[in-house]
């Protein structure tokens, strides 16, 4: 009888040992820890100087820690919350700069890869129809593709194949000096396909490549928003060619008529390069989630959806580990600001020429 009964224990430790192996296993793969170092480069100069720099925080989907902001030369600085979306930020000042001066924010960060989430102290009624932010739009050109291809609140898959289907990334530049010319007239690797074709029409206005290069340069000229990395739904709707502010805008103009809340997320990517532990991180990344009653907040990354279409079923529903959120929300209000900021990650700064550069650790 006792050789009978331990054969049961003996499997029952080996359940308990394979089921705390996957364990680690999930846990180790579906995180990342990174140190973050931002920083800002700012010339001397004999004007007031202002400068306005965001601070990810803690919240279910990563956790910050080891915040340090660094400067060579006296700034008051100060750390302040918006009250709209409950952002941090650091506000800096000096009434001039004798010499170049570096702030550095450096952050550790676990970042989880997650799908729906119940966030704590985040109100939908802050992010439905109605919200209009200055590039969201919501109404009459809304509902009538929402019409047109009977997209509905009951099926939010329907929305996101929608935008994706009708979006294309890249910039429209002919600039060749230009880091993105690269999707203008260069290949997607994933795909071998060309990012951006001459052989169709962008947008629901149909508009050629060539075309696409006048709207771009126009909007330079007159200092408009209806341009690409704005996150001008309108333009994304119109002319179908951006980045991941206007793939996002758009899927949240389409949620927002239908009375689906939806938020805009924003920070960086952190490169996930094979035998690299550090380097430099090229820029923003942004995405987007939408809110369901009774389920919570479900994330969208539409635009790297685009990028790899084998990750498309993914991104409808999940984001991976390799990013870092630093705000939420559009329409941001900062101190000694005029008007709210259509979005903010990079540093503002007033009073003086600046650089920015941004790199990560693994730890």
């Amino acid at each position: 009888m006792e050789n009978q009964m331990s054969k049961p224990i003996s499997y029952l430790a080996v359940l308990a040992t394979l089921i705390i192996c996957l364990n680690i296993f999930t846990t180790d793969t579906s995180s990342r820890s990174v140190n973050f170092q931002y920083n800002v480069k700012l010339k001397e100069s004999n004007d007031k100087v202002e400068v306005w720099i965001p601070i990810p925080q803690t919240n279910e989907v990563q956790t910050v820690s080891n915040v340090h902001l660094t400067n060579k030369q006296e700034m008051q600085c100060e750390e302040l919350e918006e009250k709209k979306h409950n952002n941090k930020y650091y506000y800096c000042s000096a009434d001039m700069l004798k010499e170049e001066t570096i702030l550095n924010l450096s952050v550790d960060v676990i970042r989880y890869e997650h799908s729906t989430v119940n966030y704590e102290n985040v109100n939908p009624d802050n992010y439905d129809k109605g919200t209009n932010n200055s590039t969201v739009f919501e109404g009459k050109v809304f509902e009538k593709i929402i019409n047109e291809a009977n997209l509905s609140r009951n099926n939010i898959d329907k929305i996101y194949e929608y935008v994706l289907s009708g979006m294309h990334y890249g910039k429209p530049t002919e600039d060749t000096n230009d880091k993105n010319y690269k999707y203008f007239n260069g290949k997607n690797p994933k795909t071998d396909q060309e990012w951006l074709p001459d052989t169709i029409t962008y947008g629901r206005k149909g508009v050629s490549k060539k075309d696409l290069v006048k709207v771009y340069n126009q909007a330079r000229r007159n200092k408009t928003n209806f341009t690409y990395g704005n996150g001008n739904s309108q333009y994304a709707c119109d002319i179908g060619v951006g980045n991941c502010t206007d793939y996002h805008s758009y899927f949240m103009s389409l949620c927002r008529t239908l009375d689906i809340p939806a938020r805009f997320h924003m920070g960086f990517s952190i490169p996930n390069i094979k035998d690299e532990s550090q380097g430099k991180v090229g820029g923003y990344h942004c995405w987007a989630d939408y809110y369901i009653d009774g389920k919570g907040w479900t994330p969208v990354d539409i635009s790297e959806a685009d990028k790899d279409p084998s990750l498309a079923d993914y991104f409808n529903g999940n984001v991976n580990q390799h990013r870092i959120e630093f705000v939420v929300g559009r329409d941001i209000e900062l101190k000694n600001r005029n008007n709210p900021e259509n979005f903010f990650v990079y540093p503002i700064v007033n009073g003086t020429e600046y650089s920015k550069s941004f790199y990560y650790k693994n730890l």
